[in-house]
């Protein structure tokens, strides 16, 4: 056994993703809110979802005794997280270190199987990050977006195999992929356009080629990693008697209210394609890598040299790109949405690295100073990218962390408020009013007692019992605490909400209005702090009420 890991440890590859690993370290600790280099991850849906991972942890059900609409695959992760440390995402670091990690030896496996050598793969490997972690794509970190990029790349690197097997691969590619559908289908359903287009394209040549094995082949082993993905989750709702709660929030709330076009399936693939040639053309950077790049795999037969497989990348291209953003419109679109179309950047970032390469004349054997040259090059361009580590503890007392003009280290309102409310209780109660959560309930050890704990970036009107349920538990001072913002320069009782889209959540996570909710609020809670901190460029003033006697 120690003979073949000192074997295995001598070998190239393995210290190439050594090496990786140290860089993926590094870069994560710079580029991620969840790292412990920053004060707070302040992200609203990472906190969100750490809350009803929480919730999970003490027995509540999602969807039927919580309400949040991503996929529980996202809750159990995060309730793993609360485990492992209660007040912070730890965990969560770790596992997007391993994200990062994956996808750069994917890209190394990727140019090796486009017969690349060792060290230019190893290069291409080192330089990869940048695709991953570009900002705003890449925002806050822990999102379902980044977490997918990995499984992306196993089903490109499927394609390449394929290509190079005349078709034939072992059946466990196939219930990797049925897992990975399953798992996904489950975190966030969206994300699934590359399989749904990859396996309608292929079932069909397989069926119009009457390959009989092979199609068995493909839907009994992708059938197998489906089920074990979904079967266990299908039993917890049976269990839990949520499973109507679950379809009613995860399935027709996410396509009826939370996607803002009500338009027809034919009007919103339009409108996707719009919002993705927008994408495409917003940068030459990215125009010359998704579209030149995606060009030059159709009709560069050297790169996959099959016509069914140059037909699957495309389908799984154009699947995720279309996929992603359907049901969305200009205006109402995250960016980072779009973080799954880097994915489908790497093959064209390959082919253009490696021309440069041979151009260069690389050594045939591992240079030291090539591969310290390009770590300081991935390290810069990634920063070039990100620049996330402005608002980490490198630059104390920063604006995403108080607005006082002080030497004095200051801390974050969410971890000033989390003190005080557990010091005051040991479980303390908590009400997130009108925002998307923004980080107490975790800074707070809270549980939420609400079905509402937060509000969602929609109008009121489509779903106006959200904000009048967070009204009654302050109208019943039902909990201890109430947290809410409003912008710096107006007060509770003046806030009214952005003009411009009245009833919604605005920039800055600012919540509808409170001026309507003040009299109730004053009257049940005192004023305990407030605290001033940008976020998403806005001077917000966050507001720690605590209920009387």
């Amino acid at each position: 056994m120690y003979l073949r890991i000192k074997e295995k440890m001598q070998r190239h590859e393995t210290q190439y993703f050594i090496l990786l690993a140290f860089i993926g370290i590094f870069m994560m600790a710079f580029c991620s809110y969840t790292s412990p280099a920053y004060y707070f991850d302040t992200s609203p849906d990472n906190n969100a979802f750490f809350t009803v991972g929480k919730a999970m942890m003490h027995g509540i059900t999602p969807y039927k005794d919580i309400f949040e609409q991503k996929g529980p695959y996202v809750y159990l992760l995060h309730g793993l997280a609360y485990l492992v440390s209660h007040r912070s995402f730890i965990l969560i670091f770790v596992v997007e270190i391993g994200v990062l990690v994956a996808a750069m030896i994917l890209t190394f496996k990727i140019a090796r199987v486009m017969k690349l050598a060792e060290l230019p793969a190893f290069l291409v490997a080192m330089l990869s990050p940048m695709l991953f972690l570009y900002h705003p794509y890449y925002n806050y970190g822990d999102t379902v977006e980044f977490f997918t990029l990995p499984l992306l790349l196993l089903l490109i690197y499927l394609i390449f195999l394929l290509d190079q097997h005349q078709l034939t691969v072992s059946p466990w590619w196939f219930f990797a992929q049925g897992l990975f559908v399953g798992i996904i289908f489950l975190a966030k359903y969206t994300l699934l356009g590359a399989w749904i287009a990859f396996y309608l394209a292929y079932g069909c040549y397989l069926l119009v080629k009457k390959q009989w094995r092979l199609l068995g082949q493909l839907v009994l082993w992708s059938g197998v990693g489906f089920l074990l993905a979904t079967v266990p989750w299908l039993i917890y709702f049976l269990a839990t008697g949520s499973l109507g709660s679950f379809i009613n929030v995860y399935i027709l709330f996410n396509t009826k209210v939370y996607m803002t076009s009500s338009v027809s399936f034919f009007s919103n693939l339009i409108q996707s394609t719009i919002l993705v040639a927008s994408f495409y053309l917003s940068d030459v950077f990215f125009f010359l890598l998704g579209v030149g790049g995606t060009l030059l795999i159709l009709f560069q037969q050297t790169i996959l040299q099959r016509r069914l497989t140059r037909v699957l990348y495309l389908a799984a291209f154009l699947g995720t790109d279309l996929l992603a953003l359907y049901g969305y419109q200009t205006g109402s679109l995250y960016q980072y949405y779009q973080l799954v179309y880097f994915a489908f950047f790497v093959v064209p970032f390959i082919y253009f690295l490696n021309l440069f390469f041979n151009w260069v004349r690389l050594p045939s054997v591992d240079d030291p100073f090539i591969i310290l040259s390009t770590l300081v090059l991935s390290f810069f361009l990634v920063l070039g990218v990100n620049d996330n580590v402005t608002v980490s503890r490198l630059f104390p007392n920063n604006a995403a962390i108080t607005k006082r003009s002080t030497r004095k280290p200051q801390q974050p309102a969410q971890i000033e408020f989390g003190n005080i409310m557990r010091q005051q209780s040991a479980h303390p109660t908590l009400l997130n009013y009108g925002s998307i959560d923004m980080g107490f309930y975790t800074a707070a050890d809270a549980v939420p007692t609400t079905y509402y704990f937060q509000n969602y970036n929609i109008p009121e009107k489509a779903a106006p019992q959200i904000l009048r349920s967070q009204r009654r538990v302050i109208q019943r001072h039902q909990v201890q605490w109430v947290v809410l913002n409003t912008p710096t320069k107006q007060s509770v009782r003046e806030w009214a909400g952005n003009k411009e889209i009245p009833g919604r959540i605005s920039s800055g996570n600012l919540n509808p209005g409170t001026s309507k909710l003040a009299k109730s609020l004053y009257r049940h809670y005192r004023l305990v702090k407030t605290h001033r901190q940008v976020f998403e460029q806005v001077d917000v003033k966050y507001w720690l009420f605590e209920r009387k006697g």
